[in-house]
């Protein structure tokens, strides 16, 4: 993919002073927004064009990197413009650019306990760096943990199945995410009466908002820089960490390293302080909240993002494991 419109690159090389630049390379994991590496006379960089995001918005996000890096949080600071500006506006579109840092993105088999023990412990120095009045943020309001009733996710999903069968010509995603959806009633019928019955408690504060494997960049064992703090937020400490290692220990037939999901929780528990209960509390509802979604397809039929149809199906590989090792999930937890 080029950049829009192509004449932009030149306009963006401009903008922030970089001289000519020598080769552009697509990122294809991006799901809300666009992301390139290219080569310029000021070396390598990584650019993300902005679509999901107001440029107002992603400013803010990008003064905060500074502060957090100060505080322990390895990061990638924003490169400003020729004009100091974080996100300049380049033709139609915003942009923002940072050097590019080598490393790759491990998870599943690639992961280690020793892994992610240091995993969890960065997420851990990320909450309190956030919690430090001292990083600038505002008192967070206490999140709004809805559950959502068995009957809305019930109707979700067989909104979604009827959609897909009344399609005139379905294609290979079309008749797997039907397949897909049928077993996701079954699980929903089975398994509906184990949905968490409160919204839940725990500690809660600002959060990164999407710490999986993506924005996690590793190099020798150790994570070098977390990524993309577009969806930073207040939230339950225990929502983040749940998401985060049932996405980084996840296997892909679908199984999870329990093991290694241990090990995350008790490289979190040294750096922030978090009931045992309150952990396995935040599994369930992580466990149900993948249960009752369907946002994949939203995304795939709505707005034609078919970057979520991979998604789609290894969410539905880890809900069947994951419903089948309830219990054992919660224990490492705990």
């Amino acid at each position: 993919m080029t950049i829009r419109p192509a004449a932009a690159l030149e306009a963006i090389a401009s903008a922030f002073a970089l001289g000519t630049v020598r080769a552009a390379e697509y990122l294809p994991h991006g799901i809300l927004n666009r992301n390139w590496r290219i080569d310029t006379d000021r070396g390598r960089h990584a650019l993300k064009e902005l679509d999901a995001l107001e440029p107002d918005l992603a400013r803010r996000r990008l003064e905060l990197l500074p502060r957090l890096a100060a505080a322990g949080v390895p990061v990638a600071e924003a490169v400003p413009s020729a004009d100091g500006d974080l996100v300049p506006r380049i033709g139609a579109r915003a942009y923002y650019l940072s050097p590019w840092i080598d490393g790759d993105h491990p998870r599943g088999e690639a992961m280690t306990p020793e892994a992610s023990r240091h995993m969890g412990a960065v997420i851990g120095r990320i909450h309190t760096a956030l919690a430090d009045p001292a990083t600038g943020l505002d008192a967070p309001k206490a999140p709004e943990l809805a559950v959502m009733p068995l009957g809305e996710a019930v109707a979700a999903v067989a909104m979604h199945l009827r959609r897909i069968e009344d399609r005139t010509s379905p294609d290979d995603f079309d008749r797997a995410a039907a397949a897909g959806l049928r077993r996701r009633l079954d699980l929903l019928a089975a398994h509906g009466h184990r949905r968490p019955e409160t919204a839940g408690t725990g500690p809660h504060g600002w959060t990164h908002g999407d710490c999986q494997n993506w924005n996690l960049l590793w190099r020798g064992g150790r994570i070098v820089a977390v990524l993309d703090w577009d969806r930073l937020r207040p939230n339950a400490y225990g929502e983040e960490i749940a998401r985060a290692a049932m996405y980084q220990c996840v296997r892909a037939d679908g199984s999870v390293d329990l093991a290694n999901v241990a090990a995350l929780i008790a490289g979190y528990r040294t750096e922030s302080a978090i009931g045992t209960e309150a952990l396995a509390e935040a599994a369930r509802h992580r466990w149900w909240r993948i249960a009752a979604s369907v946002w994949h397809l939203e995304y795939r039929y709505d707005k034609g993002v078919k970057a979520a149809e991979a998604l789609f199906h290894s969410d539905e590989r880890l809900l069947h494991w994951w419903t089948a090792n309830l219990d054992e999930v919660e224990a490492a937890f705990m």
